[in-house]
């Protein structure tokens, strides 16, 4: 156990609240397992969150969630909600994303937003693009009251750089250009989670016919746990 990991289980056993830092990196490195059988007969739930920045450890937070439902390489079902930050949106982010103070009034704050993300994933394996940034906001969400999120999340992007390690574009855009998927509603987090889905089904038959025989084995090849694990502590 490294010691950042000591120094956050010392804490939380003497009842102390560790950083935020630290609480990221304590559970960036913990991941849920991995259920059996073929990639494409998985059950998914893509994702995507908004946020009001891109340091959720230092205080960035909750805007949105969009989420689409896989089933047999379908989309067969949707999910989204914007979320009230409880504090201001910074200008930088809503020429961003266009969501300002004024929608966000009235909406569900993080924690009730994620639980209800939650009774939408159920236990299916989630997946987000960069996912890395997802899962640290979401862990920030958690440090604050939301609930935890007990579901295995993968990563498109990591999937891309290792089936494509020779392209210098693995961004959203970049990936969907490439393979001709248009994204109704970038910056959105319905759209970009229905473009992350779409991607997905391509990246998965194209896993399988590498000969990927389950989600442990293309975690294994890809590295994923690693990369996700390591990419969190930038946020």
């Amino acid at each position: 156990m490294s010691g950042i990991l000591r120094r956050a289980a010392a804490a939380i056993a003497r009842g102390l609240q560790p950083t935020p830092r630290d609480f990221v990196r304590a559970r960036a490195h913990f991941h849920a397992a991995l259920p059996p059988g073929p990639l494409a007969f998985q059950r998914y739930v893509v994702f995507d969150l908004e946020s009001t920045g891109l340091k959720p450890t230092d205080g960035d937070g909750l805007l949105a969630i969009g989420a689409v439902r896989v089933r047999d390489t379908e989309v067969v079902d949707r999910f989204a909600t914007l979320v009230d930050p409880g504090r201001p949106i910074p200008p930088a982010g809503m020429a961003y994303h266009g969501i300002t103070d004024t929608a966000v009034r009235g909406a569900p704050g993080p924690a009730a937003a994620i639980a209800a993300f939650l009774d939408f994933a159920g236990q299916d394996v989630l997946v987000a693009h960069n996912a890395s940034f997802d899962r640290t906001l979401l862990f920030m969400e958690e440090h604050r009251g939301a609930p935890a999120v007990p579901n295995p999340i993968l990563c498109s992007l990591v999937v891309s750089r290792w089936l494509d390690p020779q392209e210098p574009d693995h961004s959203l855009d970049g990936l969907c250009g490439r393979a001709g998927i248009v994204i109704e509603g970038r910056h959105q987090a319905l759209g970009d989670a229905q473009a992350t889905a779409a991607l997905w089904v391509q990246l998965i038959a194209r896993a399988t016919a590498r000969g990927v025989d389950d989600l442990q084995d293309l975690a294994r090849r890809s590295r994923m746990q690693l990369h996700v694990g390591a990419g969190a502590e930038a946020f």
